[in-house]
């Protein structure tokens, strides 16, 4: 048989299995049409007389205006849900109902906006051929088909390359219904005519209005101003120097329990963004440091300060940057429910006018209060049980309500476990933790392995002759 009609006989066979998987059904389509239907049919009427709906991604919504503290909510690096700086992760943050979408954008060796966030390779993304690389030395055209997106929790790879940022521009624009805005944050330091690039790109798969600029660097954001002089910039104070030295604990922490990461500590910490020895605290957030801002980005700006910088002074900074007619958010690099819990301290009159979370809409949102509730019986037997649930119900857990209804008690906003008479308890077992990690390497030189000195037995026969 020659080569050509192997080759021939070998497409055909591919063709046929790949026909084959595609006529066969998923398990999830197995299920009755009409069952699906009515299920989710009922679980709408849950929501709805909750205040909310389900959208089709089954990101949870409210029906009419969000009760939220009248922030502007920006979805940090996209939603939750999906890898960070995903395009999927965009476009269910879109679907989420958020206003803005952050994302991270870093230009490589030969040119190309791509969206990543990290310096390296290894935490947020990973490579096919375990080589860890960093990004702005990648050269797009041969490397970047090597990195993947990991999973936000469990850590795997998937099989999605990363995407550009003209991809991602694109997404974004397909799904972005009106008054949703792209927050492009520059993590390089790039030079004038890669951000005039940037800016081209924006501009014509975007439009003016829809998108902004954020970053660290007010030389960056000087730049992109003499490139675009009707853009918004919004220039990002640096972290409290409080918040640094917690997020070094976190990765030296991480670090002891992981060989990898305590061989690579020094790039842990180049890959979070900073040299920490060298660190300093450097503020804008007073008359002094805004007119330095104004001079530089002239017009149509504003700053995004650490939670832990803004909390302690919220009094203080929102009347100042008010003044000046430049709106504030807040962001954190430490945890997102410090960060949650911290904008609940502060006065109404003084909260920043834009916030930068990693949660959902509904997780974040429903600690400011819930809609009203209406009167409502359920049309099936799970839908009956969460009927007669206290409004305070986490509607994020109802897989967990029959396991716990039946005991009297409901899983609640907040992480709790309540008696369905609204008071909070505490199941009653108590669950055996296994603790997998390895110890330290030092409770191994603990160990004595040293032998002790043989102690030498001869044996003899009667005669006193010994045995051979």
């Amino acid at each position: 048989m020659d080569f050509i009609s192997r080759k021939f006989i070998f497409v055909v066979t591919v063709f046929i299995i790949f026909l084959s998987g595609c006529n066969s059904t998923p398990p999830a389509l197995s299920h009755d049409t009409k069952t699906v239907s009515s299920e989710r049919i009922a679980l709408n009427e849950v929501f709805e007389a909750r205040g909310f709906y389900l959208s089709s991604a089954n990101n949870i919504n409210y029906l009419n205006i969000k009760q939220c503290g009248n922030y502007q909510l920006q979805s940090h690096r996209g939603s939750v849900r999906y890898p960070e700086n995903s395009i999927n992760a965009v476009v269910d943050a879109l679907d989420n109902g958020f206003d803005v979408v952050e994302i991270d954008v870093q230009v490589t060796r030969d040119g190309v906006w791509v969206v990543h966030h990290d310096k390296r390779t290894g935490r947020e993304t990973g490579t096919v051929d375990n080589v860890q690389r960093k990004i702005e030395r990648i050269r797009y055209s041969k490397e970047w088909g090597y990195l993947r997106t990991r999973d936000r929790n469990s850590g795997q790879l998937s099989d999605t390359v990363p995407p550009d940022f003209r991809a991602m521009s694109k997404a974004f624009a397909s799904n972005a219904g009106p008054g949703k805005k792209l927050n492009i944050e520059i993590k390089s330091d790039a030079s004038s005519g890669d951000l005039e690039m940037l800016d081209y790109l924006a501009f014509t798969t975007i439009g003016q209005g829809r998108y902004y600029y954020s970053s660290l660097s007010l030389r960056t954001l000087k730049r992109m101003r003499n490139i675009n002089s009707q853009v918004f910039l919004s220039f990002i104070q640096s972290p409290a120097e409080q918040s640094m030295k917690l997020l070094k604990a976190q990765i030296e922490k991480g670090a002891s329990s992981d060989n990898l990461y305590q061989d690579n500590q020094e790039r842990i910490e180049n890959i979070a963004g900073f040299a920490f020895r060298r660190y300093k605290e450097k503020r804008y957030d007073s008359h002094a440091g805004i007119n330095t801002l104004r001079k530089a980005l002239k017009r149509n700006f504003g700053m995004a300060i650490d939670i832990r910088q803004y909390v302690g002074q919220a009094s203080r900074i929102k009347p100042l940057v008010t003044g000046y007619h430049i709106p504030v958010a807040t962001y954190t690099i430490n945890d997102h429910v410090y960060h949650a819990n911290a904008l609940l301290k502060v006065e109404a009159r003084s909260r920043p006018d834009s916030v930068i979370i990693d949660d959902t809409l509904y997780g974040f949102c429903t600690q400011y209060g819930l809609p009203d509730m209406r009167a409502y019986t359920g049309s099936t037997a799970s839908t009956k049980r969460i009927a007669i649930l206290p409004l305070d119900l986490d509607l994020e857990r109802l897989d967990e309500v029959d396991t716990y209804f039946d005991n009297g008690l409901y899983p609640a906003l907040g992480g709790l476990l309540k008696n369905i008479d609204k008071n909070v308890t505490s199941p009653a077992f108590i669950p055996v933790m296994l603790n997998l990690e390895a110890g330290p390497k030092e409770r191994e030189r603990e160990v004595n392995l040293k032998t002790d000195r043989a102690i030498e037995v001869e044996l003899r026969d009667s005669n006193d002759a010994p045995f051979l």
